[in-house]
């Protein structure tokens, strides 16, 4: 079994259309590194919200909440985005 298999095993959707998974399951699993592991669920979130190419990959907030660390795509009002450009 991969690390990109076993994170899709342990995935749960989030209203809002995000992505999560327990905080612990990337510290309790001895087989692979946490960065793989984070890695692996990058790739399943871009996946899931992104194009089929990699010029289209998805912008992608990573936040904490309780005991999930969830993945939403990153949706920016037009007022903000040269905010947050700069």
């Amino acid at each position: 079994m991969e690390a990109h298999e076993y994170l899709e095993k342990y995935v749960r959707s989030v209203p809002g259309g995000a992505l999560a998974w327990e905080r612990s399951i990337f510290s309790r699993c001895g087989q692979w590194d946490a960065s793989e592991l984070i890695d692996a669920a990058v790739d399943i979130v871009w996946e899931t919200f992104g194009g089929e190419s990699a010029l289209e990959r998805a912008a992608v907030e990573v936040r904490r909440n309780g005991n999930f660390i969830v993945f939403a795509p990153l949706s920016v009002p037009n007022g903000d985005f040269l905010r947050m450009a700069a």
